[in-house]
């Protein structure tokens, strides 16, 4: 079956400010993972970012909201941002750190967040009318890994250990039944009718159970078959800045299983694995052990250390040693 149209890439050299977007044309999603220096992407695909997931504000992870601020003024605009604790407070104080005296003509432009912090996500909202002031919306406790979700895909997100918390994700585009339009004609079925027939089709728990069509009764499995198809999710996990420990390596393998394509930290070599550890970040080798045991098909490596210089190619060499499809 063909797989969905998405387009995912690195931001920048894998020795540069990490970070990775993902594009949906057909949905017009435009999603960046981290936002560092992100001044080699285009000016349009800036402007058309729609959201926007933080896993810590560290510099490199967070230097470049700067930039895509001065892309989105101009024009209306809502961004949704999410992240952990204290994101709220870094963004504000980055707002705060200009003048807006003229917004009463410029264009509405809003940055919504939601951030977990301890158990609860919080929402907040940033109005350029209101001087971007930070607007408390409200907070509930969160009771899953799932941070944003819509009928197409979700993201989950994993807390992990960077001697700070910061957040894992992994985006997951979801499986999409479709009706052979040829097929379907064959069937006395109209309008609404092929609405309930197609919702009773997705539906799995509708295993074992009949749907009836002109007053005979067909099994799901039957209908399923002969008048559908299925075209896979896929997933695409982003994680970086993280120490390798038994809890962590738990959490990462948990929330990235499977994964189609995992974009993934690999700072150092496993000779220098002390310094990895002073730093809380990964080894090569480590790496190689999380996407082999998350059974993922391919694993992305970024954030070398430019302590290698010209010979940071060895980063993935060390890499594949343990999983090949390293890259």
């Amino acid at each position: 079956m063909a797989k969905p149209r998405i387009k995912h890439y690195l931001i920048n050299e894998k020795t540069d400010d990490p970070g990775i977007v993902i594009e949906i044309e057909s949905l017009g999603e435009y999603i960046l993972f981290d936002v560092g220096n992100i001044r080699r992407l285009d000016r349009h695909l800036l402007r058309k970012i729609t959201k926007v997931f933080i896993t810590h504000t560290h510099m490199d992870h967070f230097i470049g909201f700067d930039h895509l601020l001065r892309n989105k003024l101009g024009k209306p605009h809502t961004v949704d941002i999410f992240g952990i604790s204290p994101v709220a407070d870094n963004l504000f104080c980055k707002l705060q750190g200009y003048t807006w005296n003229l917004v009463e003509y410029e264009p509405q432009l809003v940055f919504n967040l939601k951030q977990w912090n301890d158990g609860r996500f919080e929402y907040y909202s940033f109005d350029i009318k209101k001087k971007f002031a930070k607007d408390f919306i409200g907070e509930e406790r969160a009771e899953n890994d799932i941070i944003y979700e819509d009928q197409n895909y979700r993201v989950r997100f994993a807390v992990l250990d960077h001697k700070i918390n910061v957040l894992g994700y992994s985006f997951e585009y979801k499986e999409k039944l479709y009706l052979k339009k040829e097929k379907i004609k064959e069937l006395p079925l109209k309008g609404k009718e092929i609405g309930d027939f197609k919702r009773f089709l997705e539906d799995k728990d509708n295993k074992g159970k009949y749907f009836q069509i002109g007053g005979k009764e067909f099994s799901y499995e039957y209908l399923k078959d002969q008048f559908s198809y299925t075209v896979p999710g896929y997933k695409i996990s982003y994680i970086t800045d993280v120490i390798y420990s038994e809890e962590n390596k738990k959490r990462i393998i948990q929330l990235v299983k499977n994964s189609d394509v995992l974009y993934c930290e690999a700072v150092f070599l496993p000779e220098d694995k002390d310094q990895a550890s002073k730093v809380f970040h990964l080894t090569a080798d480590q790496t190689g052990e999380i996407a082999k045991d998350a059974n993922v098909k391919k694993v992305v490596v970024f954030h070398f250390s430019r302590r290698y210089g010209k010979k940071s190619y060895k980063i993935i060499d060390e890499v594949r040693k343990i999983f090949p499809e390293a890259y």
